[in-house]
């Protein structure tokens, strides 16, 4: 979710259809069931699980969520409360322009297991659009909404377990997670260049963020570690703080005893990352994301507050191959050209100006809506020519754009 919204929030404190069915959900087995692995989707390095939900008639119906361990609160669109039969109670709050009202937390169901989500506010966001222009998705599920259980994101695999205290074994290096309980954000530490910092632990963030202050004491320090500006690709996660935002490639960053190599680094107003914010026990400096965590399989074992990691993966040094825009979207859902990085190839910077509305790239039919998707369309190999028909001013138009090493 858009940090913006996310910060709110905690101020405010398919393939997986086939393990529902109307009789998981009614039957006393399920009670049973202490722990399930489901399928989970990795789109733009954050985590996708499918929920199912009882619809007032009795009647199944699952839904998309990020799980974001930085979140606030349980948020379904306006959509999905409504086919839930969920009525929204107290005032409308407002926050950067959009609108959101109190519900209770539905019974939420992880293939045959009840997942009881009643330890976080929950809010629906009012609109008939989606309440996020990052990702295809119905909600958002934080970590709060889980402080009872075990939760495994397998990113290398792409599953998704969850499991009562003590029902899912341990695999991997063993750190200290501590939360506070009002808000349920975990604390994690990196070590970079021989410094221990502490980081929330954000698996809603595609990427790992850090105070604007940090990254260029670190630029200046080492001043032939790869940096850039504009929050392109991946690190396009907002549409708004994004177009001024600073890029860092840390050469090694390590998370106990595990060594992570290349990582980048977005920056974030300083003010972001402090103890009022997100209430973490402790400071901290950023957010860990998952172009570190999907390195991983992750265990948060909430309960006992502690975090297990299995290094599967290696990162890529070129995850930021891609043309260089900054995207956000405008009041149609219509993707547009926020700025264009200076790193980006001297063709891309003199065919696309801030203002284009993109309408299509490349050959295909479909018309990227969100930020993941613009990301994902517009990345590939460097030097790779890619066909933009976009909209200057009302008017048509294709242009050329390549693929450049960003940092």
């Amino acid at each position: 979710m858009m940090p913006r919204m996310r910060l709110a929030f905690g101020f405010l404190a398919i393939a997986i259809a086939a393990h529902f069915s109307n009789a998981e959900l009614s039957s006393q087995e399920s009670q049973s069931v202490t722990h399930v692995t489901v399928p989970m989707s990795v789109e733009g390095n954050a985590p996708i699980v499918t929920l199912g939900f009882k619809r007032p008639d009795g009647g199944l119906r699952i839904a998309r969520f990020i799980f974001d361990s930085g979140g606030g609160a349980v948020i379904l669109d306006q959509r999905l409360a409504t086919d839930l039969g969920l009525e929204p109670e107290g005032e409308t709050i407002s926050s950067d322009g959009h609108e959101f009202r109190h519900i209770r937390p539905p019974m939420a169901f992880a293939g045959g297991m009840p997942v009881d989500l009643l330890t976080s506010n929950a809010f629906v966001h009012l609109g008939t659009a989606s309440f996020d222009n990052r990702d295809r998705v119905e909600g958002l599920l934080p970590g709060k909404a889980l402080e009872r259980y075990q939760v495994v994101l397998d990113y290398p695999r792409q599953l998704f377990s969850i499991g009562e205290a003590g029902s899912l074994t341990h695999q991997g290096e063993k750190l200290a997670c501590p939360y506070v309980a009002s808000s349920g954000h975990a604390r994690v530490e990196l070590t970079i260049d021989g410094v221990t910092y502490g980081f929330l632990l954000d698996t809603g963030s595609k990427v790992t963020l850090a105070r604007a202050d940090i990254l260029q004491k670190w630029a200046q320090e080492h001043p032939k570690w790869s940096k850039s500006t504009g929050a392109v690709g991946l690190a396009n996660e907002t549409g708004e703080l994004d177009a001024d935002a600073f890029l860092l490639r840390i050469p090694e960053l390590q998370v106990g005893e595990r060594s992570v190599t290349n990582a980048v680094m977005v920056s974030r107003p300083d003010e972001i990352f402090s103890y009022t914010t997100y209430e973490t026990p402790a400071p901290i400096i950023g957010a860990l994301g998952g172009n570190v965590l999907s390195q991983f399989r992750v265990e948060i074992d909430y309960p006992e507050q502690l975090l297990f990691l299995d290094q599967e993966g290696r990162g890529e040094s070129h995850d930021f191959d891609t043309v260089g825009l900054v995207l956000g979207t405008n009041s149609s859902g219509q993707l547009v050209v926020r700025a264009v990085s200076p790193s980006a190839s001297k063709v891309t910077r003199q065919n696309v100006l801030p203002g284009d509305v993109i309408v299509g790239i490349g050959g295909s039919r479909k018309v990227p809506q969100t930020l993941t998707e613009g990301a994902q369309a517009l990345s590939g190999s460097v030097g790779e020519h890619k066909q933009m028909r976009i909209l200057r001013n009302g008017k048509s138009m294709t242009v050329t754009v390549i693929v450049n090493r960003i940092l």
